[in-house]
């Protein structure tokens, strides 16, 4: 069957489970909390100290998973905190392991600029060894478009449901941009914020899972559900990474998944990590894309714990379905917004189901 999935879905898919593991917290309920809390795990990486002068130094800043991954490089530090991530989603999502399950991994890229090695055979490799073996998986899938991959995954997931390949959907990723390697290569690339400039990516990692289901058969399971996804697009942005554009891309997507929308307050989540062009492209998509509201919430978890590349998706799906759920969030919807160095531009709208699970 093909894998080929169009930019645009609307319809709607039950978020009935989820796991995390990041630098504030290895669960999700922690992890959540913190970010609501504003906990900030950023600190000076350890081996990163770099001459600025003759006489100081100074660190990269950056958030890093403690005592899980300690001592762990490349793919070998990405499974250790997929597979717990994994397994807290799977339970609490409640699934009979007769049901079709099918995985969709959110991910760097089959060659992530050469920051890790072997990428493709380890993330398979990795992938199957934290399936239960009382699941029934159907489907697994890579989805290699980085920090937009967990976004786009959704549109997948919704195709095998609806044409039944599969009962359940589990979207996610695990990646990490702290490791010695990663590290290098984004000071080659002048992506870090060093001396004497002051904006730049902010390192992290993390790993992230979302069990996603068609609302009715949740409510047959007599599985609460967080929240609903109800629209999901993606658009491609032509500029280079790092070249000022005028927003276009992600202003189209935005538009797509929420048009009618009239809510006088707005929340937003996005990946934003600290990068100026990023910045600069998001205030200029912002009038061209939203609807007209009185006042608006930005929330970005890169302010807590760094940019966790191919996570990031999973991590903004978390945070907004909890902030629904336990009606935090000042609105009945949530806008998700994802943009990836390559090019791709993701939006997604999250709606309350007024249940707090």
């Amino acid at each position: 069957m093909s894998s080929e999935v169009s930019s645009q879905w609307q319809g709607r898919l039950a978020i009935t489970g989820m796991g995390l593991v990041t630098p504030v917290g290895l669960q999700a309920n922690a992890a959540l909390a913190a970010l609501r809390a504003g906990v900030s795990r950023l600190e000076a990486l350890p081996g990163t100290a770099l001459a600025i002068s003759d006489t100081e130094t100074e660190a990269i800043r950056g958030a890093q998973v403690h005592r899980l991954t300690d001592g762990l490089m490349g793919q070998t530090r990405n499974a250790a905190m997929m597979k717990p991530a994994l397994a807290e989603c799977l339970q609490d999502a409640d699934i009979n392991p007769a049901m079709k399950l099918g995985l969709f991994l959110g991910t760097s890229g089959s060659n992530p600029n050469d920051r890790i090695l072997n990428y493709d055979d380890q993330v398979k490799k990795n992938l199957l060894k934290c399936i239960p073996a009382d699941q029934t998986l159907s489907l697994a899938r890579l989805i290699p478009a980085g920090r937009t991959s967990v976004l786009e995954a959704i549109r997948h997931a919704a195709q095998e449901l609806d044409q039944g390949t599969i009962d359940i959907a589990v979207v996610g990723g695990s990646d990490s941009l702290v490791t010695p390697r990663t590290l290098k290569w984004l000071r080659e690339q002048g992506k870090l914020p060093e001396h004497p400039r002051h904006t730049g990516t902010i390192p992290g990692e993390g790993a992230g899972f979302l069990a996603l289901e068609r609302p009715e058969q949740a409510n047959t399971r007599g599985t609460i559900s967080y929240s609903t996804i109800t629209a999901s697009a993606g658009e491609v942005e032509s500029a280079q990474w790092g070249e000022a554009n005028n927003g276009v891309a992600l202003a189209r997507a935005i538009r797509k998944v929420s048009s009618g929308v009239e809510d006088a307050h707005a929340l937003v989540l996005s990946d934003l990590d600290g990068e100026r062009y990023r910045a600069m492209e998001w205030a200029m998509a912002e009038p061209k894309g939203m609807w007209k509201y009185s006042t608006i919430d930005h929330w970005h978890p890169a302010d807590c714990l760094g940019d966790a590349g191919a996570a990031m998706g999973a991590l903004l799906l978390a945070w907004g379905s909890v902030a629904l759920a336990k009606q935090y969030s000042r609105t009945q919807r949530v806008l998700i917004w994802g943009a990836a160095d390559g090019g791709s531009r993701e939006a997604v709208m999250l709606e309350t189901n007024g249940v707090a699970p």
